[in-house]
Order: structure tokens, then C-alpha cells, then sequence
């Protein structure tokens, strides 16, 4: 089943595509709006990924560790994209989203130096590139568990090539759609309210992801807009929105809000992005649905928050630490950090590794004959 749908997401795809080379398709033009400024009334300091790690999680995933008892997410800075990376109270993890191709370093370095080997659970809300475009380079770089993606077929060679991924790892897709939900333990529930169906405005094809523990609860919303807000009947209320499509006045509707009613809202967005995102209408219904505080990637950066399941946290400012290595993830090219080459390497292609030289030629990696890393 879920093999077939591996097939025919890549067949449909292709006849879509026809015989013509690959065409990355262009955002739609939004009316430039004047940006509102954000609530940045935090007062946690910045913490680093290595003292992250240590609290939450084990070397490997897919280990439980019986300490872990809170529930972090990573909204990653990937400029004018979405990622967000989930480490369970089990020891797993999960991560929704990758941004666009260039970025994908900036999220295999944070799951890396946060201690990760393995990610347990991968979403892909719909195949727009600044949402999957880096996807392909991320599951290429870590052991994956299960993929979700709901039945929304791209034209872009990004899309392409991740489905030909995931096939060539022997991996399979389970649909993500409303009332399908994830298998977790220690208490975190996951449960996709969304899409209803499938229509031709990809935006509102997201798979919309409610997850719970304890007393608390997130939304991630990919770009819904109104229209597929107005879809959903589930439970959504939350305390912390992710807020859809990058703070657009299409998203974020009234109803939607006054259903999630959450009291602290996180835009994905990049800093002087050509779109104007977010919207001060956006952001006028955010404050008007009662939300306290508006945390925003273009302005600090990588944004944490944490739960024990009662209280929450957020920090932001998180950046990998405690990497040895550096990695040339286009060359597949493994340098010491001093390494001239690494120093000098595009960012595009840079990532950040702690884990061991045999790991990591395992994923393929070569090592240089400049600086000869050695363990």
C-alpha cells in the first residue's frame, strides 16, 4: 500500500511533468504589506544545541531515555521557509519540514549536534521547495523511521528527487490526512487534522499536525490559507501556532484563531523576504485572537520551545556546538573543522557533525586528503 503510493505520487508527477525538463515553479505575487513588529518579551537566555542535548535525548533516537521528560521544538531558521524539529519526551524525534534546498545544512547540523542519529518520524506537509526542497539531503544524512506526506503531487525536481530518495532507501510513505494518527509513547499524542482533501492550491493541501503532552499542545500548520482552515472540524485548540504560511494575510483566519486560541504564535519567515511576510493583517488578528507573544525566525533566529507538559519555555538563538566535523554535503567531502576547505566552503553545502568518522563514512562520506580528519 504504502509502496504504491510511492508509485503513483512519481508516476503522477511525471505525466505531469510530460517530456519537458523540470520547471521550479514561482510563488504567487502577494500585496506587499507594511511588516508589524514582533513580541519578543522573552526573558530565557540563548542556549546551545550540545547543552540542549544533554537534557533530552540519547545518542541515538530511537533509545528511550528514561530522563527524558520534556518535549522541545526547534523552529529552525531556514529564511524564507519552514522547518521544525521535535524531540520527544521518549528519547525519538521528529521532523516536520526541511525549507529549500540551500538550507538543508542548517537543519542536519542542529539534529546532528543535538545528539541524533536516526529521525523517527519525517513530515513533509505539501511539495512546495521551501518546505521539502532540502528533504532529499536531510533523510540522505540520517536513519529514517517512518515518512508522511499527504497525497499532493509537485511539479519541481526537488519533489522528484525526494520521492526517488525515499524509493532508492527502501523506504515507504504513509499518508497524511485528517484523522490519521502517529504512534507515540510517553504520553506525546500526534494526530493530523488536516488536509480534509486534496484540491489544486498545494497551500492548502498542508497536512496540519496536532501534538500533545501533558497539559499542552502545538500546531503546525505548513502554508494552510483560510480555505483549508475552514476545512478542519477537529480539536485544535493550542498553546503554541505555527503560524501558516509565513504570517501571509491568507492565512490565520479569525474562526481558525478563535478555534486554536493559542498564546504564543511562531513565524517561519525570512528577513527582507521579497513577499512582505509576515502581513500586518496577520499579525492584527494574531493580537486580537489574545495571543501574549509573537516569536519570529527572521528576527531571532533558530526559536525553542519546551514543555514538561504544564509550563513552557522558549529560548531562541540555539546553534549547533560541539561538532568535529564539517561536512561538504554536496561533495559528500568530510574536512576537520579547522580545514581550510571547510573554512572556506559555501554555506549552501555546509553542515556540522559530532558524530564518528565510521558513521559518517557510512552515509557515504569521503575523507580529505588535505587535512586527513582523525578521530
Amino acid at each position: 500500500m504504502k509502496k504504491r503510493l510511492i508509485l503513483f505520487l512519481l508516476a503522477s508527477t511525471l505525466l505531469a511533468l510530460g517530456a519537458c525538463g523540470y520547471k521550479v515553479p514561482v510563488l504567487p505575487d502577494e500585496s506587499s504589506q507594511s511588516i508589524a513588529s514582533a513580541s519578543e518579551s522573552t526573558s530565557a537566555e540563548s542556549i546551545s544545541a550540545e547543552s540542549t542535548s544533554a537534557e533530552s535525548t540519547s545518542a541515538e533516537s530511537s533509545q528511550p531515555e528514561a530522563e527524558a521528560k520534556e518535549l522541545k521544538v526547534h523552529y529552525i531558521d531556514v529564511w524564507q521557509g519552514d522547518s521544525a524539529f521535535i524531540e520527544l519526551p521518549d528519547g525519538k524525534c521528529m521532523l516536520i519540514d526541511s525549507g529549500e534546498y540551500e538550507y538543508a545544512g542548517r537543519v542536519i547540523s542542529l539534529i546532528d549536534c543535538l545528539g541524533y542519529k536516526k529521525l523517527d518520524y519525517v513530515i513533509v506537509t505539501h511539495p512546495h521547495t521551501d518546505h521539502m526542497g532540502g528533504m532529499q539531503r536531510v533523510i540522505e544524512n540520517f536513519k529514517i523511521g517512518e515518512i508522511y506526506m499527504p497525497e499532493a503531487v509537485g511539479d519541481t525536481g526537488a519533489f522528484i528527487n525526494l520521492l526517488e530518495a525515499i524509493d532508492n532507501m527502501g523506504l515507504s510513505i504513509n499518508i497524511a490526512k485528517s484523522g490519521v494518527e502517529i504512534p507515540l509513547s510517553s504520553g506525546a499524542k500526534a494526530r493530523f487534522v488536516a488536509p480534509v482533501a486534496i484540491v489544486e492550491d498545494l497551500n492548502n493541501c498542508s497536512a496540519m499536525l496536532h501534538l500533545s503532552y501533558g497539559e499542552r499542545s502545538f500546531l503546525f500548520t505548513g502554508d494552510a490559507e483560510i480555505l483549508e482552515e475552514e476545512t478542519v472540524t477537529d480539536n485544535i485548540d493550542c498553546d503554541v501556532l505555527k503560524v501558516g504560511h509565513h504570517g501571509s494575510y491568507t492565512s490565520s483566519g479569525n474562526a481558525f484563531l478563535k478555534k486554536a486560541s493559542p498564546e504564543i504564535a511562531v513565524i517561519s519567515c525570512g528577513k527582507g523576504n521579497d513577499y512582505g511576510h509576515p502581513h500586518s493583517d496577520a499579525l492584527k488578528r494574531l493580537e486580537k485572537a489574545g495571543v501574549k507573544k509573537i516569536y519570529r525566525t527572521d528576527l531571532l533566529g533558530n526559536i525553542t520551545v519546551a514543555t514538561n507538559g504544564k509550563t513552557l519555555e522558549t529560548v531562541y538563538g540555539i546553534k549547533p556546538s560541539g561538532y568535529k566535523w564539517v561536512l561538504n554535503i554536496g561533495s559528500k567531502k568530510l574536512h576537520a573543522a579547522e580545514c581550510d576547505s571547510a573554512i572556506e566552503m559555501k554555506e549552501s553545502n555546509k553542515a556540522y557533525s559530532k558524530r564518528s568518522l565510521k558513521e559518517l563514512q557510512e552515509l557515504g562520506y569521503t575523507l580529505c586528503g588535505s587535512c586527513k580528519p582523525q578521530e
